[in-house]
């Protein structure tokens, strides 16, 4: 009897557990579908190399003193403040103007860090396998390097002090001379379509670590950053002001519209239920993310009365006129949409998420 009601515990307790319900929630057969809402940060990482292109020559021209001179379109950079800074090593050597070059010739910008949102739609096949398509929404707007607005600023604040400082060393000892920068950061936004297969590590289990990859199209829409520079100088001969012009200078960064990209990464599921639960995972979205630094250059020299004609005591020359015999140095043609340098390399953004899914 004693073995009989031993053996009859173990049959009572081996039906008990076969009617218990499974200790790990799984979705049930026939839910195939998933779908998910969810939020984080992406954090991207552009390509800082690249190709700067050269700037265009100026046209060469003989002054009136036999001296050589150029037709700039600038004096912000290029050959213009070559030759400006020419003029001054010899006539004003504390009043360098600090010239563009270096902020066109390199990556002026940079996506920001933000948050990201996204929905996500899933097929599973089989036990392990599923394949998804996401859409996400990142705040990460192309914004200025610091040190391409470092060299913005100075190059502003260089510009007054070398023209006045080269007056000042002859024609006249109260020049007018300014720079003002308007400086726009993008504001734009990141949109991340993508279609990947993730693999389950595990099959059984509230918790489901997987991995993924897969590839999608990456969009760049909204503003993008642009610093707009106006340098004026005017001087007064014998009371009037015949001398007065103006140089003005936009700098742009625009990056593609759209790049392919490729997506990797890896996280986990946790089922509350078999119907619902949550899910983490972190991603690197690699490729797209190239810049484009450009530059508009409009230079102007305002008619004056009676003509005047100035040229300085220094080879290569700079000319400021107002008569239609001797050009002014700052004559020469405007610039629009002047392609500066082209970043190469490959951008990788960082995404991290969690979110809650349903299982349908």
């Amino acid at each position: 009897m004693r073995r009989f009601r031993v053996a009859a515990g173990y049959v009572c307790a081996a039906a008990v557990l076969a009617a218990a319900p499974p200790a790990a929630a799984q979705p049930a057969a026939g839910d195939k579908w998933l779908i998910e809402i969810h939020g984080g940060g992406l954090w991207p990482s552009g390509p800082t190399g690249g190709d700067a292109a050269a700037f265009p020559a100026a046209t060469t021209f003989t002054t009136l003193a036999g001296s050589q001179s150029r037709r700039v379109s600038s004096w912000f950079f290029g050959d213009g403040a070559t030759l400006l800074n020419s003029v001054n090593g010899v006539l004003a050597p504390s009043a360098l103007l600090t010239p563009l070059d270096k902020v066109l010739g390199a990556s002026a910008a940079t996506h920001d860090s933000g948050p990201d949102v996204g929905l996500r739609v899933a097929r599973r096949f089989g036990s392990r396998y599923s394949a998804e398509l996401s859409v996400d929404y990142a705040r990460t707007p192309l914004k200025f390097t610091q040190k391409a607005l470092d060299g913005i600023d100075a190059s502003r604040a260089s510009f007054a002090s070398a023209f006045a400082g080269l007056f000042r060393s002859g024609p006249s000892q109260t020049p007018n001379a300014s720079a003002t920068a308007d400086i726009k950061n993008g504001s734009g936004h990141e949109l991340l379509t993508t279609g990947v297969l993730t693999a389950d590590l595990i099959t059984h289990g509230r918790f489901i670590p997987f991995v993924l990859g897969g590839a999608g199209v990456a969009s760049s829409r909204g503003p993008k950053p642009s610093a707009s520079l106006v340098g004026n100088y005017s001087l007064s001969i014998f009371g009037i002001i015949p001398i007065n012009e103006t140089d003005r200078v936009t700098l742009r960064v625009a990056d593609r519209a759209r790049s392919a990209v490729g997506v990797f990464g890896g996280g986990f599921r946790y089922a509350a239920s078999p119907r619902w639960g949550v899910r983490v995972d972190a991603r690197a979205t690699v490729g797209g993310g190239k810049t484009n630094v450009f530059v508009d250059a409009s230079p102007s020299v305002a008619p004056g009365s009676p003509a005047i004609l100035l040229i300085s005591p220094t080879n290569p020359s700079a000319v400021f006129s107002t008569t239609p015999i001797s050009p002014s140095s700052l004559s020469g043609p405007a610039i629009s949409g002047l392609r500066t340098f082209t970043t190469s390399g490959t951008s990788i953004r960082t995404n991290i998420v969690a979110g809650v899914y349903l299982r349908f």
